[in-house]
């Protein structure tokens, strides 16, 4: 009876120990308006990144001793609150390398392509996103998988960063506006014409 309630006080004191969490993000830099939500946990790191401007966000992470044992899962959920449509979205890793590709999903746009190398990830929108989209798997839909980060040759206490980025949708008027807008501007100078004379 007393080991198996000193077993029970052990199991619970273990319990009770804050449990190693994946990278621990220590601060974002970047414009205040985009606003910033950690979701990581045990062997991932994952983040929502609510846009209202377009200005990069840079997220600042350091790891702890159990991240290192493999390559972390990285998600995150972009929302496009700027009123703008994307075009196209970057990630950019500093002090880390990416380790595998995951999927992107867009919510009402349509991905062109997705290219990534060691420390960058791009998409491209073939058709513009105008609400959100996951970069991984951040909404666990099936299917779709979470990029992986490499922490092979990285130590407890060694920090990375990940710069999110993104270029706007440009902005080229459908060509019967701009048929509307060269009739009224015609339209315009002939009246001014006719007043002078």
């Amino acid at each position: 009876m007393k080991n198996t309630l000193m077993g029970a006080f052990v199991l619970a004191a273990a319990l009770a120990l804050p449990q190693a969490r994946a990278a621990i993000l220590t601060g974002t830099s970047g414009p205040a308006l985009n606003v910033v939500t950690d979701y990581s946990g045990a062997g991932l790191v994952s983040f929502d990144l609510d846009l209202a401007t377009f200005t990069p966000t840079t997220f600042s992470y350091v790891l702890e001793a159990g991240d290192v044992a493999g390559p972390l899962a990285f998600n995150a959920l972009v929302r496009n609150l700027a009123g703008t449509a994307l075009d196209e979205f970057s990630f950019s890793l500093n002090g880390i390398a990416f380790a595998a590709a995951g999927s992107v999903t867009p919510a009402f746009g349509t991905v062109g392509s997705t290219t990534s190398g060691a420390h960058t990830a791009q998409v491209v929108f073939s058709a513009p996103e105008w609400a959100e989209f996951q970069f991984g798997n951040a909404l666990a839909v099936p299917g779709a998988t979470d990029w992986l980060l490499d922490t092979s040759g990285l130590r407890a206490g060694d920090t990375f960063t990940i710069t999110a980025a993104t270029a706007r949708a440009a902005e080229v008027p459908e060509p019967p506006s701009t048929l509307l807008a060269l009739t009224a501007l015609l339209g315009m100078t002939a009246a001014y014409r006719r007043k002078r004379q």
